[in-house]
């Protein structure tokens, strides 16, 4: 759940804004139960963040790939494209750096599907305006425990022997966990 709130995190900053409806497949990490149609149950944290950015989460029907606007064909074109050969990095930060620009780059040089005088990030600029001031990172916290260790993820943290038996504040980030006490 870390990692998804930390790329809706990283998206919106870099877009300068949020899209008011965000459309999702039915992930764990934000649906708890899949009811008829359209209808969800999402996790709690799920909806905190979603209710943080201002965006209105719809879910994709189970089995339904028309639905999600040809964003799994993209993904297959997107690792050909800037993944082959394979790219040789030293750490994450490079990485995302890297495909930042790669991205960049392609946005400016390739046509939009339906706007054909336009490139993808002429309209892309065009549209920014429209998107929800960005309201910052969500800090995704979560869990309180009262013992010497703190489970997390399927995971087991320990805490300083003077938050034994007080709670304490996790806090997961993609690259980090953050034990708070006091």
């Amino acid at each position: 759940m870390a990692s998804m709130f930390d790329a809706h995190d990283r998206a919106f900053a870099f877009f300068k804004g949020t899209c008011t409806r965000g459309i999702y497949d039915n992930m764990k990490t934000a649906v708890e139960t899949i009811s008829t149609g359209k209808e969800r149950l999402c996790n709690r944290r799920f909806l905190q963040m979603a209710s943080h950015y201002l965006v209105e989460p719809v879910a994709c029907t189970p089995a339904s790939g028309w639905e999600k606007g040809q964003v799994e064909s993209q993904v297959g074109t997107v690792r050909q494209r800037f993944f082959s050969p394979r790219v040789r990095v030293k750490s994450y930060e490079e990485l995302n750096a890297w495909l930042l620009d790669k991205c960049i780059a392609s946005a400016r040089s390739s046509k939009h599907p339906e706007l054909t005088d336009k490139t993808v990030w002429q309209v892309f600029q065009e549209e920014r305006a429209h998107l929800v001031p960005y309201a910052g990172r969500f800090d995704g916290f979560s869990a309180v425990s009262k013992t010497y260790l703190v489970r997390f993820d399927n995971n087991k943290y320990s805490v300083a022997a003077t938050a034994v038996g007080r709670p304490v504040e996790i806090r997961a980030y993609a690259e980090r966990i953050e034990i708070r006490h006091g």
